[in-house]
C-alpha cells in the first residue's frame, strides 16, 4: 500500500521583478513651478464641494506631473505665467474673479481648462465673442441623455446641476470637443476650445457610471498637459480574494489560462482566513502556511506572469458584522458599514480604535504571515472592498509603493459622524495617479464579472466590455478589471478576449 507524500512549501526565494513590483511614477507630487499644474477652485462661501473637486481634479492632474491647488482669491498676478496650465473649477456664482486672473487668463500665455461657472467674468461678452468666437448662453433645464465625446455616447447623473448653453458660436473659430445630447433630441456643444481656452460646460469629475462623462474630462487633460501624447490603450486583470480557504485547482487554473494567452496579470492574497461569526467556538481559523498546496498555486501564478497584490490581512475587522457576518473575503476590514432597512450599504466611520498604530500592527501581522508561508510582501496594497479611513491611506502610502483601488475621498464638512456615506466620492482613474494621500494607483475601472449580475447586467462580461469601449475616449488609458477563480475560467477567457478584440494590450501593473 503505497501512500502520497505530503505537500509541503515550496523553498523561501527572492522574487525580483513584476512578481512582487509596483509602477514607477517618476514625478513626485512637488517639483518646480514651471512644471506645476496649477488647480483654482472657488472659495468664497467655502463649500465642502468646491473643495472635493479640487482633490479630484489635483489626482487627474497627477498623471501629468506635480500639481498646485489654490482657492481662487488667493490668486496673484503671474502665477499663472510661472506654471505650466491652468485648471480652473468654477462651482460658485458668489466667487468674484480676481482681476490678476482675469488678466492674466486673456493674455494667453498659457493653456487654460475652465470648468463650469463664471466665464461670464472674464471679460464683457463683446470682447469675449471678439476673442474666442463664442458666447456663453443661459443654463438649460432640459433633461439630459448623455455627452457625445469622440463619437462615444457618455453617461451623466440625472441629479447633476444643470448645464450652460451656448448664445453665440462660431465653427470657423471654434473647435466643438463633446456635445450634449438632450431626451428630446436637442444638442448643444459640451466643450469648445479657441485659442489658449478650452472650455467644458459643467465640472465634470463626480463619476457616478463606468462610462461617465467624467472620461471626456479626462482625456481633455491631455489637451491641456500632453497634447502630443499618442493614442493608447493597455488593459489590466487582477484575481480577486485569495485567501487560505481558496481551492488552488481553481486558482492554478486561471493562473495557466491567462499564461496560455500571454497575459500578465495580477493577484490579491488574504493571508488568514476567519470564518462567520455564527459559528461560534467552532469558527475557522486557516494561516496560508497552513496550506501548502495553495502557496504552491500562488508560487505558479508569480512564475507565470502574476503580480502579488496584499489584500488585507483577514479582510474582515475582528469585530461585530461588518455588515455581513465576520467572514473573510465578505467584511470590510478596515472601515465600519452596515445595511439600512432596504439593505442599502451604509459606509458609518473608521474602525472604533483604527488608528495609524492599529493599521501598522495588521500590514506587520500580515507580511509575517506571509513570510511565514515563504511567500513575498508585495508592495501594492489593496483595501478590502476599496474602503479605509484617511488616517489608513496615509499609512498604506507610506508603507507601500502603490495602491489598486478607487479612492475614496472625504468631503471637509465630515467631522467623523456617522454616516460617513454622505461624504465620501470614490473616484475610479482611467490612468496611473497619485492622489491626495500620497499613493500612487493603480487603477481599476471596469469593475468585477459576478456570479450572478444585477437586473441592470452590471457584473456581466457584456458590461464590462461596454466599459472599456466606453473608456477608449481617454486616448492613453489603463482598463482595468478583476475576477475570482471560483468562478471558472470561461468568462475570464471571454472577457479577456473581447477586450483584447477592443485594441487593448494586457500589461504588468509594474509596466504602468
Amino acid at each position: 500500500m503505497t501512500h502520497e507524500a505530503p505537500v509541503s512549501l515550496p523553498a523561501p526565494r527572492l522574487w525580483p521583478g513584476c512578481g512582487v513590483g509596483a509602477p514607477a511614477m517618476p514625478v513626485g507630487a512637488t517639483g518646480p513651478e514651471h512644471a506645476t499644474t496649477l488647480i483654482l477652485a472657488d472659495d468664497v462661501d467655502g463649500l465642502p464641494m468646491s473643495r472635493v473637486h479640487s482633490v479630484l481634479a489635483a489626482n487627474l492632474a497627477s498623471h501629468f506631473g506635480p500639481v498646485r491647488v489654490l482657492g481662487t482669491s488667493a490668486y496673484r498676478a503671474g502665477m499663472l505665467r510661472r506654471h505650466r496650465a491652468l485648471v480652473y473649477l468654477g462651482t460658485s456664482a458668489y466667487q468674484r474673479l480676481p482681476a490678476a486672473l482675469r488678466a492674466d487668463v486673456l493674455a494667453g500665455s498659457r493653456r487654460v481648462l475652465w470648468m463650469g461657472g463664471n466665464i461670464d467674468q472674464l471679460t464683457t461678452q463683446h470682447d469675449f465673442a471678439a476673442r474666442y468666437g463664442w458666447r456663453w448662453g443661459n443654463l438649460s433645464q432640459a433633461e439630459i441623455r448623455g455627452i457625445r465625446y469622440k463619437d462615444t455616447l457618455l453617461s451623466r447623473d440625472p441629479v447633476e446641476e444643470p448645464l450652460r448653453t451656448f448664445a453665440e458660436l462660431d465653427r470657423r473659430r471654434v473647435k466643438v470637443l463633446g456635445t450634449v445630447v438632450a431626451r428630446d433630441g436637442r444638442t448643444w456643444p459640451w466643450a469648445v476650445r479657441s485659442g489658449n481656452l478650452t472650455y467644458v460646460a459643467e465640472v465634470p469629475l463626480n463619476s457616478a457610471a463606468d462610462d461617465d462623462r467624467y472620461l471626456g474630462a479626462a482625456d481633455l487633460l491631455f489637451d491641456l498637459l500632453a497634447p502630443t501624447t499618442p493614442a493608447r490603450h493597455r488593459a489590466l486583470v487582477r484575481l480577486e480574494d485569495i485567501g487560505p480557504q481558496a481551492d488552488p485547482n481553481a486558482v492554478r487554473a486561471v493562473g495557466e489560462l491567462l499564461f496560455r494567452k500571454g497575459v500578465p496579470f495580477s493577484f490579491g492574497v488574504i493571508p488568514v482566513y476567519r470564518g462567520p461569526l455564527p459559528d461560534g467556538p467552532d469558527r475557522l481559523e486557516i494561516r496560508m502556511k497552513d496550506r501548502p498546496e495553495l502557496v504552491r498555486a500562488l508560487t505558479y501564478l508569480l512564475e507565470h506572469g502574476g503580480t502579488m497584490v496584499m489584500h488585507g490581512y483577514t479582510h474582515q475587522s475582528d469585530g461585530p458584522a461588518n455588515p455581513l457576518n465576520g467572514e473573510s473575503g465578505q467584511d470590510f476590514e478596515f472601515f465600519r458599514t452596515h445595511f439600512d432597512p432596504h439593505r442599502g450599504l451604509v459606509y458609518d466611520g473608521p474602525i472604533p480604535g483604527g488608528s495609524a498604530s492599529w493599521m501598522d500592527r495588521r500590514l506587520d501581522a500580515a507580511a509575517a504571515e506571509l513570510r511565514a508561508a515563504h511567500l513575498p510582501v508585495p508592495r501594492v496594497f489593496e483595501p478590502p472592498h476599496y474602503a479605509a479611513s484617511q488616517e489608513n491611506y496615509r499609512v498604506i502610502a507610506r508603507r507601500f509603493a502603490a495602491r489598486y483601488d478607487r479612492g475614496s475621498y472625504f468631503s471637509p464638512a465630515w467631522k467623523g459622524q456617522s454616516p460617513a456615506s454622505p461624504y465620501m466620492y470614490e473616484q475610479f482613474a482611467p490612468y496611473l495617479i497619485r492622489d491626495v494621500y500620497g499613493s500612487v494607483i493603480v487603477p481599476e475601472n471596469l469593475g468585477m464579472v459576478q456570479a450572478q449580475p444585477t437586473g441592470r447586467g452590471e457584473g456581466s462580461v457584456e458590461s464590462i466590455v461596454a466599459h472599456a469601449r466606453a473608456q477608449l475616449v481617454v486616448r492613453d488609458n489603463v482598463a482595468s478589471f478583476f475576477y475570482h477563480p471560483f468562478l471558472g475560467t470561461k468568462q475570464l477567457e471571454e472577457a479577456v478576449d473581447r477586450i483584447q478584440a477592443l485594441g487593448y494590450r494586457f500589461v504588468s501593473p509594474c509596466a504602468l
